[in-house]
């Protein structure tokens, strides 16, 4: 379970840290010599410095982040990145230790939802099963009417966060998915024989007809012809921690271009992988359906979370 994130935190510039500084030094002055106690002197002389050569250290190391992402997206929206010797050597190294998977069980279905019986979601129902009982000794026995709808909502609250954890638990997106308009058996018989890639919660895999893919959320059946290819698509993650920068993630995806059917136009289909998955990906979509790799095609994007929760 992650906490509440902020999303888009300004980065720090020189005019932010010109008055992060000042209001340190400000604070400083009021604790030396308005409180002007052991505790206000201590704070004045060693935090507010410590914490103004933070705020120096955390500007100067966001900067350089910047500079060397800039650098980085350059390399790899032109290519030269994935076309490096040595990238291209840790790529073949990285196929033959980690080959495509197949799926532990002949049966589409068990399949998928064995994917969803993940030990986090266990965790979390059991811990959200912890706060409801620890909300009902709380509140309930009280003689106030008060204390009971405080209860009631209570167990509401995080009942909903359990029903969560739970339906994810039981795969309800593939038993939602099942239900749809499609032909089992086909798929079925596509999907036993694929091969696979998965990463985090996510899968994607090329089957005889259709290429297969799963998130937390949705699971996808594409038929190969209606796939105009594979491109790669780079997210950079800037994470910050209560407003200061903290560090870079790198987020890979790859993304399917399915044409609709009915209207002609293009959806595309994004499964996050890792940067050498999403390759195998754009070079097994090329064996599947010659010519439609697609592996020019590159999106970068940035984004920007604050983990201050």
């Amino acid at each position: 379970m992650q906490g509440n994130r902020k999303q888009y935190p300004s980065p720090m510039t020189p005019k932010t840290l010109f008055i992060y500084i000042l209001t340190v030094i400000l604070f400083g002055l009021f604790a030396f010599f308005i409180r002007g106690d052991m505790a206000g002197k201590m704070a004045a002389v060693v935090v507010c410095p410590m914490l103004i050569g933070y705020l120096i250290y955390a500007y100067f190391k966001e900067h350089k982040a910047d500079k060397h992402a800039g650098e980085k997206k350059e390399r790899m929206t032109d290519g030269s990145y994935f076309e490096s010797p040595k990238w291209r050597e840790n790529y073949i190294k990285y196929i033959n230790d980690h080959p495509f998977e197949k799926p532990e069980l002949a049966d589409m279905k068990k399949d998928l939802l064995k994917r969803f019986r993940r030990r986090e979601y266990l965790t979390g129902m059991f811990f959200l099963l912890f706060l409801i009982f620890c909300n009902g000794c709380v509140f309930i026995g009280q003689n106030s009417a008060g204390r009971y709808i405080l209860a009631f909502i209570g167990i509401v609250f995080f009942g909903l966060f359990f029903y969560q954890e739970f339906a994810l638990y039981i795969g309800m997106p593939v038993r939602r998915w099942l239900k749809g308009d499609i032909d089992y058996n086909v798929l079925e018989a596509s999907y036993i024989r694929s091969r696979m890639l998965t990463y985090k919660k996510n899968g994607l895999a090329f089957g005889t007809t259709h290429i297969h893919a799963f998130t937390e959320k949705k699971i996808y059946a594409i038929d190969y012809r209606l796939a105009e290819g594979i491109s790669r698509k780079i997210v950079r993650l800037k994470t910050y921690e209560d407003g200061i920068y903290a560090k870079d993630e790198y987020q890979h995806f790859a993304v399917i271009h399915v044409r609709l059917p009915q209207s002609g136009n293009i959806h595309d289909v994004e499964i996050e992988l890792n940067e050498y998955q999403v390759q195998m990906a754009i070079d097994q979509i090329a064996v599947c359906k010659p010519g439609k790799e697609l592996s020019e095609r590159l999106s970068f994007e940035e984004k920007k979370e604050d983990e201050t929760v």
